[in-house]
């Protein structure tokens, strides 16, 4: 029977190559988003799964009860530890984890950036992160240890033997390694670089700072895992965490309450704030889900419009098989099998897209979260499933019109009365060029707010700026050179990078007062207001007076403002406590200019002078050939370089860089769009040609009757085109109002969306669509009546 089905399948299928054609190329593009959900389901369903015993691991998580949000964190109080330990029967291993090891490792004269936690000797023993050398029992006992990957030991201690050596951490001191890490899988929710010993905040803060009531109420970065006892209901450790909760903050005012989180439950799992590593919320992956059923669902609701259009041809057919004894099932069954074969053909081209998408998704995503989406056996399965389900889901719609079909009325070629058919085709249409418009839009909008980005008044100067890293240079060494340089005009260092990221902000207390002011720094030199030609609006530049340079600040009209002063020079002379204790005074007042990236709005902020935390230096070249200058300075760095590798990046490449996520975001409209439009055209298509073949003869009679071509493509299309006028009625103020809201939102200085990113993103629209329509009205309008009549 099914040999029968697919036979009668293939025959049908074959003799409307072109609709089939449509059909694949639509389902397949429809599928192809859906398949790349599917390996990330099954991607994240392998998270955490290579740890032995993983079924007896869990997190406890804090849920804050204050009345409004009750926010839940992953984090939890470093004290509740010790309870869990002392007081807890049924657990076998306790781990405390910090994320707070972030910082320059240096080892001679190499420097590189390196981030960790801080955990308990217990570690390596509840998690199964594999030890290439070094006991894992004892790594992490003594104060001043630490274990690091292979990867970050290879770029520390190159073929040398690490296992002994010392490193030192900016920050913490001296570390002695003593474990190297295999490079951990990526489908683990935690991902560092080093793992250094608790011991080590304990020896820094002293044990009185495990039980500190502060403790106990602010907890950020500290984590609590453990492992039960084989047999243990997990239940019993919940009720004694329930017990400490009330005891612990019975007498205090705010209210936590501590939950036990499987490991299998943190990825993908419930949103947290202050998480460990990498997340996957079931809200995303919802989202992500429901972003691949905006293109599938069009492209099953073209298939089932375009399989009913076609009900005029079949109808004969129905009707012979059920004159012949077909049952209303047999008819059911050979519709579904149609269309589960449409799709299966359609899954061998969306598993080809799936490939080409598959790689590029990677790449967006490594900076956020490792990802391995290569296909296993698991995955193909699903998407073999997956392609049968919109089979049957694709099928159903035309398998239930055809089965009711009454012999008598298919042989007379009686379509099946259904109010709402027309409505429902003029429906599809319209939702599927409202998603594309919407999509198109989306792309335009960002694309204008990338470029109004990059091309914003920042109130410095960008052009032809080199920046250095200094790694461990010393700056006095690296002016020295590099100021030799033909094409280097000056030389300027900083502590970070202007109009990208400040250094955090610092509350400066006023000089014998209680008050403070908040305000963002960066360190810099003597030279650096002039090479970035900020403008001074009172009193003086840093000096070649180092001792005097820090007893000094320069701030900005922002900070002028805070002090409610009206004039900047009434701000001189004022003095302020930094919160290192150092005494500083306002030596200057900077015009306001865009010290951090355009998402924040210009607050107070200051420029201090401290060479030791200069990072960068900033070259003003002579010429815009950077290449040519780089050569000669990659030269020079070789000789007080070190062994670091020379870094440098055009400070405007820089400022571009810092807008990349808007590209990003780009791409991913722009795929959707072009998926959504590309099977509204293709369901457009579809429909247009069937409609002109039922009018045929209609078209015909006219051209007889003297109309013209024009007419008949007015004729023709105008139903069309009212459908595209609507679809732009409705999306274009959903679309206007809520990228106004998100743009406010996500960046403080945006564009304001006018009538040129509408017109633009309606016209792409409506050529697409007029573009699809004319290919079919035209070839109509202009055919010979004759072929048409001569039956007549």
């Amino acid at each position: 029977m099914l040999k029968n089905l697919f036979k009668t399948a293939y025959r049908n299928l074959s003799k409307n190559k072109f609709f089939t054609v449509l059909n694949v190329l639509g389902l397949a593009l429809g599928m192809s988003l859906s398949l790349l959900f599917i390996a990330l389901l099954s991607f994240l369903s392998r998270y955490d799964n290579f740890h032995p015993h993983k079924e007896r691991i869990y997190r406890v998580i804090t849920q804050v009860h204050d009345k409004v949000e009750n926010p839940r964190f992953a984090s939890a109080p470093v004290g509740l530890a010790d309870h869990l330990e002392n007081n807890f029967s049924g657990i076998e291993n306790v781990v405390r984890v910090h994320r707070s090891l972030y910082g320059d490792a240096v080892y001679g004269e190499k420097k590189i950036r390196l981030g960790g936690y801080f955990a308990d000797p217990a570690f390596f023993e509840v998690f199964n992160f594999p030890l290439l050398k070094g006991d894992k029992t004892t790594a992490l006992t003594n104060p001043n240890s630490i274990v690091i990957s292979e990867t970050e030991a290879r770029k520390i201690f190159g073929e040398k033997e690490a296992i002994g050596e010392m490193i030192r951490m900016e920050g913490y001191g001296n570390f002695v390694v003593t474990g190297i890490l295999k490079d951990l899988p990526v489908n683990s929710h935690m991902q560092f670089g080093a793992i250094a010993s608790f011991a080590t905040i304990i020896s820094d803060k002293g044990t009185s700072f495990l039980q500190r009531e502060e403790g106990w109420r602010s907890f950020e970065n500290s984590f609590v895992y453990l492992r039960i006892l084989e047999g243990i209901d997990p239940e019993n450790i919940q009720y004694s965490l329930n017990k400490v909760a009330k005891q612990q903050y019975a007498k205090q005012q705010i209210k936590l309450s501590f939950k036990l989180q499987a490991l299998d439950d943190i990825v993908p799992g419930p949103q947290l704030y202050d998480s460990l590593g990498q997340t996957w919320d079931y809200l995303s992956l919802f989202l992500t889900g429901l972003i691949t059923l905006v293109v599938l669902v069009p492209a099953c609701s073209n298939y089932i419009n375009l399989s009913i259009s076609q009900s005029l041809e079949r109808m004969r057919e129905i009707g012979v098989r059920k004159v012949f004894g077909a049952q209303k099932e047999q008819i059911f069954l050979q519709f579904i099998v149609e269309s589960t074969t449409i799709v299966l053909v359609a899954l061998l081209l969306s598993g080809m897209i799936y490939e080409i998408i598959r790689t590029d998704f990677i790449s967006q995503m490594v900076e956020t979260s490792p990802i391995d989406l290569s296909p296993t056996w698991v995955t193909f399965l699903g998407f073999l499933l997956f392609a049968v389900l919109v089979g049957i889901i694709a099928g159903i719609v035309p398998a239930l019109y055809f089965s009711r079909l009454s012999p008598v009325n298919a042989l007379k070629g009686k379509e099946v009365k259904t109010s709402g058919r027309s409505l429902f085709r003029k429906v599809v249409l319209t939702t599927q060029f409202m998603l594309s418009l919407g999509f198109i839009m989306a792309v335009v909008i960002m694309l204008r707010q990338y470029q109004y980005s990059v091309n914003y008044d920042f109130g410095f100067d960008q052009a032809n700026v080199l920046d250095v890293e200094l790694q461990n240079v010393d700056p006095q060494i690296f002016k020295n050179e590099y100021g030799k340089v033909p094409s280097v005009k000056r030389i300027s260092m900083s502590s970070h990078l202007l109009g990208i990221e400040p250094g955090p902000e610092r509350q400066l207390q006023f000089l014998h007062q209680e008050d403070s002011i908040g305000a963002f720094s960066i360190s810099v030199d003597e030279a650096f207001i002039s090479n970035m030609k900020l403008k001074l609006l009172a009193g003086n530049d840093f000096t070649q007076d180092k001792a005097g340079n820090a007893k000094q600040i320069i701030v900005n009209e922002e900070f002028v403002k805070k002090l409610k002063l009206t004039e900047p020079s009434a701000a001189i002379g004022r003095w302020f406590v930094l919160p290192e204790g150092k005494a500083v005074r306002i030596g200057g007042v900077l015009k306001s200019f865009h010290f951090a990236d355009l998402k924040e709005e210009i607050t107070p902020f200051f420029f201090e002078y401290n060479p030791d935390t200069f990072h960068f230096a900033n070259l003003k070249l002579e010429t815009s050939d950077v290449a040519g200058s780089l050569t000669a300075m990659e030269t020079l760095w070789k000789r007080i370089g070190g062994e670091g590798k020379f870094t440098a990046q055009l400070f405007s490449q820089e400022i571009k860089s810092a807008y990349d996520f808007y590209i990003m975001v780009m791409k991913l409209w722009g795929f959707l769009g072009l998926l959504a439009i590309t099977v509204a055209c293709l369901g457009l298509l579809g429909t247009v040609s069937f409609t002109i073949k039922k009018r045929y003869k209609e078209i015909s009679i006219r051209k007889v009757m003297g109309a013209s071509s024009e007419s008949l493509v007015l004729l023709l299309s105008k139903d069309f085109f009212i459908l595209m006028v609507i679809a732009s009625a409705i999306t274009i103020p959903v679309m206007y109002f809520m990228f106004t809201h998100l743009l406010a939102t996500t960046q403080h200085y945006s564009i304001e969306i006018g009538f040129l990113e509408i017109f633009i993103s309606v016209m792409i629209m409506m050529i697409l669509g007029l573009a699809t329509i004319l290919s079919q009205t035209l070839k109509a309008a202009n055919a010979n009546p004759v072929e048409f009549l001569r039956a007549e």
